[in-house]
């Protein structure tokens, strides 16, 4: 709870000091992965984008997914979710490729590519995002807790352009065996939003059962 409060104050003290037009989100998220069995797991996702001043809910996501068994470092996941912003419903197909590099020294690299094939309201088009992150365990109160910085890039089709770039400071601290709970803080550009800069912050839950 400390590390979550000291989170959202420096969030306002950065959105404070920079000084310029912003948009300011809450985003709780919950991901829920199923037993394995011979390799292959069920995961469901829901995550909630909350307006920060009125904690009005911006947008809506609830997704299925298949986990496939690894390979070396490499671990593939196919989803399909449903987003919902206001009145408009949006679908997304989703594949995904993750890997986990070890650097050294007790730090590691996560890439996380991943292509979305969307579907609103009819119209169809690609989002193609790339997100690396690289980090160490730090051990607080003998809690191994993984703290990393990461760079997200997002290629729209609509715009044939590099259009979003998110940064992200976090720490994913365990629970129990199964679970976690990273809390983050994450400044996104969007140069095709009507306000360019989002601030983020918020937990992520993730259980493996």
């Amino acid at each position: 709870m400390r590390l979550l409060l000291l989170t959202l104050l420096l969030s306002s003290l950065s959105m404070n000091a920079w000084g310029q037009p912003a948009r300011h989100e809450l985003r709780p998220e919950i991901i829920v992965t199923s037993p394995r069995l011979h390799g292959f797991g069920a995961q469901v996702l829901l995550e909630q984008h909350l307006d920060a001043g009125t904690l009005f809910p911006d947008e809506r996501i609830q997704g299925l997914g298949v986990v496939f068994p690894p390979f070396l470092h490499v671990r593939t996941l196919v989803e399909a979710r449903q987003v919902k912003q206001g009145s408009v419903v949006e679908h997304r197909y989703i594949p995904t490729v993750s890997s986990t590099v070890p650097l050294g020294a007790g730090f590691e690299m996560r890439n996380r590519t991943r292509v979305e094939i969307r579907d609103v309201g009819g119209a169809w088009s690609r989002r193609w995002q790339d997100r690396t992150a690289v980090g160490r365990d730090l051990v607080v109160a003998g809690v191994p807790v993984f703290t990393y910085a990461q760079f997200d890039l997002s290629w729209d089709s609509r715009y044939s352009t590099v259009n979003r770039i998110e940064k992200t400071g976090g720490s994913r601290i365990p629970l129990t065996p199964g679970s976690s709970v990273d809390l983050f803080f994450t400044r996104q550009d969007d140069s095709r939003r009507a306000i360019p800069v989002l601030y983020a912050t918020g937990a992520i839950l993730r259980i493996a059962l």
